[in-house]
C-alpha cells in the first residue's frame, strides 16, 4: 500500500506541485467526463504537469483528492465526484462551493507542509546562543591557562 507520509512527506513543497494539484482538481471537478485518461488530461490542461512525469503520477501521489484505477483507459477521477451518482448512474459536476473547499484544502495542506519544513528555523537562536556560550567559556579557560 502506498503511504505518502512515510515515503515523501513533502510532496506539496515540490516546485509547481500545488499549481498542478489545483489544476487537476478543477478539471476533474468541472469536466463533463468524471473519469479521464492521461491523454485527455494533457489535452485539457494543455501540457504535462510541471512537478511530475504525468498527471496520473500526481493523482497517485495525492490520494486525499484523486482515485486512480489500476487498468483501463480513463483511470483518473476525483474521489468526491466518483462517489456522487444520481439515479441514472451519472456523476454530476461538483458545486463551485465544494470545489472552492477542495482548493482551500490543497492550499492548507501546502501551507502546513511548508510550516513543518521551516520548524528548524526556530532552533537557530538557541544553537547560536549555545555555541557562543561554549566558545566564551572555552576562551575563559584558555585565558587562565596561558
Amino acid at each position: 500500500m502506498f503511504c505518502r507520509t512515510k515515503t515523501n512527506p513533502h510532496l506539496y513543497l515540490q516546485i509547481d506541485r500545488l499549481a498542478d494539484v489545483m489544476a487537476l482538481i478543477q478539471v476533474l471537478s468541472l469536466s463533463k467526463n468524471s473519469h479521464r485518461s492521461e491523454e485527455g488530461l494533457v489535452e485539457e490542461l494543455q501540457g504535462a504537469p510541471k512537478s511530475a512525469t504525468s498527471w496520473i503520477a500526481i493523482a497517485k501521489e495525492h490520494p486525499e483528492f484523486f482515485r486512480v484505477r489500476g487498468t483501463g483507459k480513463h483511470r483518473v477521477s476525483m474521489i468526491a465526484r466518483h462517489v456522487l451518482k444520481d439515479d441514472e448512474n451519472i456523476r454530476e459536476k461538483l458545486s463551485p462551493d465544494f470545489i472552492g473547499k477542495l482548493l482551500e484544502t490543497a492550499i492548507e495542506l501546502h501551507d502546513r507542509q511548508l510550516s513543518r519544513d521551516q520548524n528548524w528555523k526556530t532552533y537557530i537562536p538557541i544553537i547560536v546562543s549555545i555555541t557562543a556560550g561554549t566558545f566564551t567559556i572555552f576562551g575563559i579557560f584558555l585565558n587562565k591557562w596561558i
